[in-house]
């Protein structure tokens, strides 16, 4: 996204370090340079006369050949502002090739793919402000000093979370209201609502401008419509509506104008509202001509007056759930053009003959009949999203005219009155059906068999009447995912089940499930088998008693054999015994998450060390647990929380690579051998294990690693002696000492003391920790790596470690430390420990001797300050800390900015003027210079 602070921090880049080099060039506003008519000229003059320190106005015959030459013996620092795309840097003549050993060129740009066509590798993404720095940023624009005055404080964070963490929004608005009376505050704030400030306008949309015709389409459909949604649902709409959404989506992404977490597609607000105000064009008050119709109070206009017409792409109406909106259905006959139909409850009465027949998506929340309309033509649908209809059939005995040929994605789920599912010859390509929780579906439909080469995933979860599946379900050899879980009164899958040749994930959890069929060796493809709950699951009903004339269960452990693919198995809660534990457990090699939790086994005698792959395993609530035989190697999460009697962990030393280890709640534990002897574990709890020694946590709180910014919780009521600073509060003060020679400070550890008088309890409250660094005016808040705190009666103590790179403490700094746990949980004394490491001094002489083969070494800062003023003047600038924290990142990782560094024999990274510390001398050299690239994107 354009304004996230790209170019200042290559300014600050660049003004830190350029001393270093034997010449530097800054070519600001690359893009728009190079499509001026002389723009070529231009830069390449810039470049060649920066560099070679030539400010006369001679020319060189040939440019080209002058850019790629003159440099090629001299180690540089050039920053390009701004490129669109590779062939931009191409027509200057500006290659990896041009520059000498240990040059540097720091590109700052909106296009991901054009970092990735150059061969980068480290990718750093400035990140949008926090709400503190944001409320900075804005103070100095608005009022020229680091806090807004009383009456305008409210105001203020209003205009922050407008911004959403984007500088440039900030600067603009903040200088805009430089002077203004609080009522001209709160015009500005109302009017942001409706029309976006032109300047930030300007500035965003120029991404969306390089943008081809489809790519501008999806970005608008995304913007009125799709936030926050699936991103394989809206892929499937997209794909529906012939926009390519297989690229088309990249490049939204390369171009940072959308993002996507946890498989949903985000957009920053201001985007969102960009896209907003395009469709409007300039007719903001003409609706009816928009492309798309999103607001209600606009959808309502049209409908209620029939005023809609053919521009009308897309339209959506989101009723309140208490009062369903009621209109006629022929007030959508003007809307020939409809492509995207998004209702939630919402009632259409009268004739469908109209409707317009171009749907590609339909999404009817809500839907309040009990059957579909015959008269309502959907031969163009793709996907049809009913979810918390009144339906009890999708057709009744009337079927639709033709086939839904088209129609990849149904989902019905959440209808409560759906008694079966429909015909599904009449939806020959279906791809995806969903019928989660529809409580009284009794019969999935035989005619299922034709979807053998089309269907997917079919999700039956919570269908609690649902007692059996049709043989032909079968038969559907495209089947990857298939979902039951919640499904209770399913006893049994048939035999054929290995005949599913395309299954990749099977989920069963809390069904009435036996056994899993014998043919289940044949899933060669299954990667995921989750049976939890099931605690039927051990008995062979077949199995009669010669001696009893009643019919008596056989118990026999699940056969596991030839599912070598698996990587997912959860069979929590299923009653397992020692003696039913699958024995083939150990020999799953593809194995990555193991869930036993809630089982009756004393002694796990499965061989883990095997299961290299294995890095999840959770043991909670095994409350019988005495002994493990082994731990898997590569482990990185091992939870036994709630272990009762368990006494000993098997030996952790051989878990190298372990993160989080959750032993809560295990009264009878008294040994965890090898624990203090890892560095990487973020977190550990071991609340109430007050069986093991203190001599013991203490020496696991000695071992923890700072860099790892964790937290360790363990029984004390008081702190370690070799804590430095104490304080009976909740808060600590300190000054940053001037450590011993050669130590640089790279960290402190917080301890302190809680109680409660919850017991055993989740808060919830997230734990806070806040440091203000009182000597440069900084303030920063933390959350440890824990979501919450667990609240007992008994006393314990919280340690956890945080890096300076965050922080960049200081000689001198004068610091306050503040720990918040919630108002349920009572902080008893606060501790801190600052963490140095040792540093080795190599003489300048030596800088020559380091070997080309470290490029990322992490580089060492100067002691020279950032002159902000070559940056931005006073009225216009950023929060320091901001700056300090995005050049420490930055510089913290051998990927600065969008560095593409070339070493070779004479060259080196930045380095300090009269030495380099390293804690290791590399002596081997290289003859050739190599070249390494990595990069800063505003992504």
């Amino acid at each position: 996204m354009a304004g996230i602070g790209k170019t200042t921090l290559a300014k600050a880049a660049f003004n830190k370090f350029s001393h270093r080099f034997e010449g530097t060039s800054f070519l600001e506003n690359f893009r728009d340079y190079f499509k001026k008519p002389e723009g070529k000229f231009h830069l390449q003059k810039k470049l060649l006369s920066d560099i070679l320190r030539r400010r006369d106005d001679a020319v060189f015959n040939n440019m080209d050949h002058a850019v790629k030459q003159r440099f090629r013996n001299k180690r540089v620092l050039v920053v390009i502002d701004d490129v669109e795309d590779v062939v931009q840097l191409h027509s200057v003549a500006i290659h990896l090739s041009c520059f000498g050993p240990g040059s540097r060129i720091i590109i700052t740009t909106r296009n991901k793919h054009l970092l990735e066509q150059l061969g980068v590798v480290n990718i750093y993404s400035p990140k949008e402000l926090n709400a503190d720095e944001s409320l900075d940023l804005v103070s100095w624009h608005a009022f020229k000093e680091s806090e807004p005055p009383e009456e305008f404080l409210q105001l203020s964070k209003n205009l922050v979370e407008y911004c959403g963490g984007l500088p440039l929004a900030m600067e603009v608005l903040g200088a805009f209201l430089y002077k203004r009376s609080v009522p001209e505050w709160k015009s500005t704030l109302e009017s942001l609502k409706r029309i976006p400030d032109d300047n930030i306008q300007a500035k965003l949309q120029i991404s969306f401008d390089g943008l081809n015709a489809l790519q501008k389409d999806i970005f608008l459909d995304i913007s009125c419509f799709f936030i926050g949604m699936d991103k394989d649902y809206v892929g499937c709409i997209l794909h529906g509506c012939k926009l390519d959404p297989g690229i088309g989506l990249s490049v939204l992404k390369e171009r940072c104008l959308i993002t996507v977490h946890d498989n949903r597609l985000m957009m920053h607000d201001l985007l969102r509202d960009m896209g907003r105000y395009i469709v409007q064009g300039t007719s903001r008050s003409n609706c009816e001509t928009w492309s798309r119709l999103w607001d209600r109070d606009h959808v309502i206009d049209v409908l209620a007056n029939y005023s809609g017409t053919d521009a009308t792409e897309g339209l959506s109406l989101k009723a309140e759930v208490t009062a369903v909106e009621n209109f006629e259905a022929k007030a959508f006959s003007n809307l020939r053009k409809l492509r995207l139909l998004q209702l939630s409850h919402v009632a259409l009465n009268g004739s469908y003959e109209n409707f317009p027949k171009g749907l590609q998506w339909l999404c009817w929340l809500g839907f309040p009949e009990e059957s579909f309309p015959i008269n309502l033509h959907l031969r163009s649908l793709v996907v049809m999203d009913m979810q918390k209809s009144n339906l009890k059939r999708l057709w009744n005995d009337q079927k639709p005219h033709v086939p839904l040929k088209e129609l990849k994605y149904l989902d019905l789920s959440h209808s409560i009155h759906l008694i079966e599912t429909p015909d599904f010859s009449y939806l020959p390509n279906l791809e995806k059906l969903l019928l989660i929780n529809c409580q009284s579906l009794v019969k999935v439909h035989k005619s299922i068999q034709v979807l053998q080469g089309s269907l997917i995933l079919l999700n039956l979860s919570g269908c609690i009447k649902l007692g059996e599946l049709p043989l032909e379900l079968y038969t559907l050899k495209s089947l990857e995912t298939l979902i039951l879980s919640g499904c209770s009164h399913i006893e049994r899958l048939d035999d054929a089940l290995g005949e599913l040749e395309s299954l990749t994930t099977l989920k069963a959890d809390h069904t009435a499930i036996t056994q899993i069929p014998s043919s289940s060796y044949k899933l060669k493809k299954l990667k995921e088998l989750s049976l939890h709950g099931c605690k039927e699951l051990w008995k062979d009903r077949h199995y009669t008693n010669s001696d009893e004339s009643s019919q008596v269960a056989l118990l026999r452990p699940l056969s596991l054999a030839g599912l070598n693919s698996l990587k997912t198995l959860r069979l929590g809660c299923c009653n397992l015994t020692d003696e039913l534990v699958p024995e083939n457990l150990g020999s799953l090699s593809s194995l990555e998450e193991l869930d036993l939790q809630g089982n009756s086994f004393r002694n796990l005698q499965t061989d883990f060390a095997g299961l290299l792959s294995l890095q999840i395993l959770k043991l909670d609530n095994c409350s019988e647990l005495r002994s493990m035989f082994s731990l898997p190697k590569k482990v990185r999460s091992l939870y036994a929380r709630n272990c009762t009697v368990l006494e000993r962990t098997p030996e952790l030393k051989e878990c190298s690579v372990l993160q989080s280890l959750h032993l809560t709640n295990c009264y009878n534990l008294v040994e965890t051998p090898g624990l203090e002897e890892l560095k990487m574990v973020r977190v550990i709890h071991m609340e109430m294990c007050n069986s093991i020694p203190y001599t013991d946590r203490e020496r696991i709180m000695q071992g923890g690693a700072v860099g790892s910014s964790g937290g360790i919780f363990v029984p004390g009521s008081s702190l370690p002696d070799w804590v430095n600073f104490k304080n009976g509060t909740r808060s600590i003060s300190f000054t940053v000492p001037d450590p011993t020679l050669n130590f640089d400070l790279i960290g402190f550890t917080v301890w302190t003391t809680y109680v409660s008088q919850q017991d055993d309890v989740m808060s919830a409250c997230t734990p806070n920790i806040t440091l203000k660094n009182q000597t440069k005016g900084d303030i920063w808040s933390r959350n440890p790596a824990t979501e919450h705190i667990r609240m007992y009666l008994e006393k314990h103590i919280w340690q956890g470690h945080f890096s300076n790179e965050d922080f960049l403490l200081e000689t001198g700094d004068q610091v306050e430390v503040s720990v918040d746990f919630g108002d349920e949980v009572t902080i008893l004394e606060t501790g801190l420990t600052l963490a140095y490491r040792e540093v080795t001094e190599v003489p300048n002489e030596q800088l020559t001797e380091i070997d080309d083969e470290v490029p990322n070494e992490q580089p060492a800062e100067t002691d020279d300050e950032v002159d902000y003023e070559v940056l931005i003047d006073e009225s216009q600038r950023r929060p320091p800390r901001k700056v300090g924290m995005g050049l420490k990142t930055v510089l913290g990782a051998f990927g600065l900015l969008a560095f593409i560094v070339v070493l070779g024999k004479h060259g080196s990274p930045l380095r300090r003027h009269n030495h380099l510390r390293r804690n290791k001398i590399e002596k081997d050299k290289e003859k050739d210079a190599t070249v390494h690239i990595f990069s800063f994107l505003d992504y």
